[in-house]
């Protein structure tokens, strides 16, 4: 799926499905969704819904580095 082509909306539903999704032990997600939405947070001009969108990616990313500290 190509981010540029989505509504930035849209681009913040999916960022929050793919950040709960990791709750329901699935937290490889939240690594998806850091790589996958970390130029939307932060390389990207600022907009209306990019800071619910870094909030989730910081989130998912600390979520992402606990799950695998606790497996190693």
């Amino acid at each position: 799926m190509n981010l540029e082509r989505l509504p930035n909306e849209e681009k913040l539903t999916l960022c929050r499905k793919y950040y709960l999704g990791g709750f329901a032990f699935l937290p490889f997600l939240w690594l998806v969704n850091v790589v996958w939405f970390f130029k939307e947070a932060f390389v990207k001009p600022t907009y209306t819904e990019q800071l619910k969108i870094k909030t989730c990616e910081c989130q998912s990313a600390n979520h992402s580095l606990c799950t695998q500290r606790k497996c190693c």
